[in-house]
């Protein structure tokens, strides 16, 4: 594999200069994980080159609120590269046989300190970062799962739902941060008001206006 030509498809890279990128890639580790590895968070920075990862918090109870899925093309774990606290806050794991490089938090750090532009590109990442969980907070916080669900639906049949995941109804419950009891009842909902149908856990969506509106509510 070009581990060279691997990181030019990163989009936190894509800008870079070619001097930039080439330290980048003498300090690359490549990694292939398989469904449902967990993945060390504890000392580097991940590339996501083929597959998809999950980002994700959970309590004490095993309850699992997902934060992030991220599909080739994404970088993750940089916060932690910058911070002093040594608790990770976030767990991920691969969906799918998945391919990643990763570059240690000590060669990421120096590389980064040393160049402007990389800077720059690690600051634009987490600002798009910030504003994606200050949504997910405002989400949770203020709207039902009713409105969670719905919206999560749209998205799914809009293609800004990762691709590849078979969603059950316990990670749809995950992703919009609730439990998969609430989301089974509130799905039924729906088919009942005629906005989706249900075959086989295929999800049809019959009416999109009234689902947008139920997403709208808070």
């Amino acid at each position: 594999m070009d581990t060279l030509q691997d990181l030019k498809t990163i989009q936190l890279l894509a800008n870079l200069s070619a001097d930039v990128l080439h330290q980048m890639a003498g300090a690359a580790i490549p990694l292939h994980c398989t469904d449902g590895q967990v993945i060390d968070l504890e000392n580097a920075v991940y590339f996501v080159i083929e597959g998809t990862v999950r980002a994700y918090r959970s309590s004490l109870s095993g309850r699992e609120q997902n934060l992030l899925h991220l599909n080739s093309g994404h970088a993750f774990n940089i916060p932690q590269a910058f911070s002093a606290e040594e608790i990770i806050p976030i767990s991920a794991v691969a969906v799918g046989n998945t391919r990643l490089l990763k570059i240690p938090f000590d060669a990421f750090r120096s590389i980064v300190s040393r160049s402007p532009e990389a800077a720059l590109a690690v600051l634009q990442n987490l600002s798009l970062k910030l504003v994606h969980l200050t949504q997910l907070t405002h989400d949770l916080s203020l709207r039902t799962v009713r409105a969670r669900l719905a919206r999560f639906l749209l998205d799914q049949s809009a293609g800004t739902v990762p691709a590849g995941v078979q969603w059950t109804q316990q990670e749809i419950a995950a992703q919009i941060g609730s439990v998969r009891e609430v989301v089974s009842r509130t799905m039924r909902g729906f088919v009942r008001d005629g906005l989706i149908r249900m075959n086989r856990q295929q999800i049809e969506i019959i009416d999109a206006a009234a689902l947008k509106a139920e997403a709208n509510k808070e």
